[in-house]
C-alpha cells in the first residue's frame, strides 16, 4: 500500500500517538476522511470531463481511422511479402522473391514456396 511496509505503518503510528493527543484522533480521522473523498470525487470529475473531452473531438473516429489506416498500408506491404520459413520453424517474411526467381510465373513461384515451407517443417 502506497509502498509502505507493514513495520514503517506501525511506527508512523506509534509517533502519531506520541505526538498527538489521543482525543484529537476522531477530528485527523475525520479530516483525512474528508481529504480522500475529495481526491477521489475530484478524480471521478476529471475522467468524465476527459471523456466528454474525447468524444467532443471524436478521438474515436480518429482511433478508427488511424487503425484502419495502419491496416491499409499494412495488406499492402504484406502483398509485397514472402513467407519464408526455415529449418528451425522460424517465419521470415522477405519482399519479392518473385526477382529471385524470375524464370516461374506467379502460381509457380508460390507453389515452389509452399514445397519448401512444408519441407522446412518437416526437417
Amino acid at each position: 500500500m502506497f509502498g509502505f511496509s507493514l513495520a514503517e505503518l506501525i511506527v508512523v503510528f506509534l509517533v502519531i500517538l506520541i505526538f498527538v493527543r489521543p482525543s484529537d484522533l476522531p477530528e485527523i480521522a475525520h479530516f483525512f476522511g474528508k481529504m480522500f473523498y475529495r481526491a477521489k470525487h475530484w478524480y471521478y470529475h476529471l475522467k468524465t470531463s476527459l471523456k466528454e473531452m474525447e468524444k467532443e473531438f471524436g478521438v474515436d473516429d480518429l482511433r478508427h481511422e488511424l487503425s484502419r489506416g495502419i491496416a491499409e498500408e499494412k495488406a499492402k506491404l504484406e502483398d509485397d511479402l514472402t513467407v519464408i520459413v526455415d529449418i528451425h520453424g522460424n517465419e521470415h517474411r522477405v519482399p519479392n522473391v518473385s526477382g529471385l526467381r524470375s524464370d516461374l510465373t506467379k502460381a509457380e513461384l508460390e507453389e515452389e514456396v509452399k514445397k519448401e515451407n512444408e519441407k522446412n517443417k518437416k526437417s
